[in-house]
């Protein structure tokens, strides 16, 4: 029975949906769009029922009203909720995409009001810098990448500028009031996907077919897709991929790999504390020569290794003229760069920045970086007022000087002497660990990444008093030092699977950031 039902909705999510409205209490018809919700997603409740259900990427057809998933970034939450007969004239269900049948010169309003419903309606994209391995895995299985541009309608609506996606219309039945999905959540939707119109502004009657997707549930989704292995921690395989970076990236600079592994693990600890994921810089990193790559090795070694990964080469020429901020025009949020999902790693390059001016948008760009790494919130434009919310970006800097050239960072590492020739590679160039291995360092960062670790008391007297001893032979170490060394060891200890702070961890911090300031003396 299930089996069948499976295949049923699979096949035709509309039979489904018809055939669960009339077995149901049409006395109860308020709660029927929850009711819809748990009937789907019991149907999909394992992971193998779930994979079965067609993913909505680029470049792929779909029959009209078939049944996709979509794994996807919420953009847009302004748009105005539409009307719709929860209960049409001949006693049918109503909602999802489903309306009267043309009456001809009939009376249109020939309907009972008690039975009019909203629904929420957002705009959502393909998440920005998803990678192709954690889309593979993600979706159990591998997906069809685009072998060409794909073009999408409302372009402006995806953060990263001409970059591939799918972008769609969400309707959404159950009336969850402030519950609905935020700005930048990821959420798997699952639905029936038809093309309909959306009104381009509130004021104009233009409109346009875009894809829309009727949501059925909502399944949420986590950054780790690992589950917890049954293996202890390795020591060997946090060594061996810190040696990996170095090598194929950071000409051989081990140090400088663990700070952008720490960098790229952190995550938010605490807004009302303001405990931030540090920011780094790594300076004298040189620029390519014309004989080289024009992006450096780091970018695609992080891009096999991390789940969301943007590279922003930043130009005068860019900063001047590409928005970073979302900002409303004509009441329709169009998206910035920075639009991005909580856990996406940044890395921005500065060989592109050459001297000229900053314009006026190039100042307010420059400002809105600062103030996401400083404070990780985004301000999002509108016509008479500006709204913050918050964010959760890693940022590494490669810089050519000495320090950012536009930006400050929590910590600046000069590289030891590279060669410039060890940090541009072509991407064949770059030695690959064994598939075993990748998925060894993985799940590493992405067990880190969503780990919790705890600063016990007794380590937590342990690094007073050893912070006063520091303090009587160094009396230039400040509290913001010990804030930032006790986040070190904390980054330190959950990429080694602790559960909280060791006195290992934290010499460990301590001798880091000792040979971090060494390479300034």
């Amino acid at each position: 029975m299930v089996s069948s039902l499976l295949s049923e909705a699979l096949s035709s999510p509309t039979d489904v949906l018809l055939s669960f409205y009339d077995a149901y209490d049409h006395g109860a018809l308020d709660d029927f769009p929850k009711a819809v919700a748990k009937h789907f997603s019991d149907i999909f409740r394992t992971e193998e029922a779930f994979s079965e259900i067609p993913p909505l990427i680029p470049s792929r057809s779909y029959n009209d009203r078939a049944l996709v998933r979509f794994r996807a970034l919420v953009q847009d939450t302004s748009l105005s909720p539409e009307i719709y007969l929860s209960r049409l004239r001949d006693g049918k269900c109503g909602g999802w995409g489903m309306t009267e049948t043309p009456q001809g010169d009939g009376d249109d309003s020939d309907f009972d009001f008690n039975h009019l419903r909203d629904s929420s309606v957002l705009w959502a994209v393909s998440v920005p810098g998803e990678t192709e391995w954690y889309q593979s895995a993600s979706d159990g299985h591998p997906l069809a990448r685009a072998d060409q541009h794909v073009e999408s309608l409302r372009a402006h609506k995806y953060p990263i500028p001409g970059g591939t996606h799918y972008g769609v219309q969400i309707k959404m039945y159950i009336n969850s009031g402030n519950d609905i999905p935020k700005t930048t959540d990821v959420l798997n939707f699952v639905g029936i996907l038809s093309n309909e119109p959306q009104v381009l502004h509130a004021e104009s009657d233009e409109s346009i077919i875009v894809p829309t997707l009727h949501v059925l549930f909502v399944r949420e989704h986590h950054l780790n897709i690992f589950e917890a292995s049954p293996e202890p921690f390795q020591h060997h395989v946090r060594e061996e991929l810190l040696s990996w970076i170095a090598d194929e990236a950071l000409g051989g600079d081990r140090d400088a790999a663990e700070w952008v592994l720490l960098t790229y693990v952190a995550r938010v600890q605490s807004r009302t504390r303001s405990l931030n994921p540090p920011s780094l810089t790594l300076s004298h990193f040189p620029s390519p020569t014309s004989s080289l790559p024009p992006l450096p090795a780091l970018c695609h070694l992080l891009s096999l290794i991390l789940p969301l990964h943007v590279t922003l080469s930043l130009s005068l020429d860019m900063l001047n003229s590409v928005p970073f901020a979302p900002e409303s025009v004509n009441e329709d949020l169009h998206s910035g760069y920075l639009q991005l999902a909580q856990g996406t790693a940044v890395l921005m390059t500065e060989s592109g920045i050459q001297e000229g001016k900053l314009i006026e948008r190039g100042v307010l760009n420059v400002r809105t970086i600062q103030q996401v790494i400083d404070t990780q919130t985004l301000a999002y434009k509108f016509p008479f007022s500006e709204f913050s919310f918050p964010t959760d970006i890693n940022f590494v800097i490669l810089a050519e000087g000495t320090k950012s050239a536009l930006f400050q960072t929590d910590v600046t590492f000069p590289l030891n002497s590279p060669s410039t020739s060890d940090l541009y590679k072509l991407n064949s160039d770059i030695k690959l660990p064994s598939i075993d291995k990748l998925e060894a360092f993985r799940r590493l960062i992405l067990s880190a990444k969503a780990g919790n670790i705890e600063v016990t008391e007794a380590i937590s007297e342990h690094i007073q008093e050893d912070f006063v001893r520091q303090r009587k032979t160094d009396d230039a170490m400040s509290p913001e030092d010990l804030k930032r060394t006790i986040t070190l060891a904390r980054l330190i200890c959950l990429t080694m699977y602790d559960s909280s702070v060791t006195v290992d961890g934290w010499e460990r911090a301590k001798e880091l950031n000792r040979r971090r300031m060494a390479r300034f003396a």
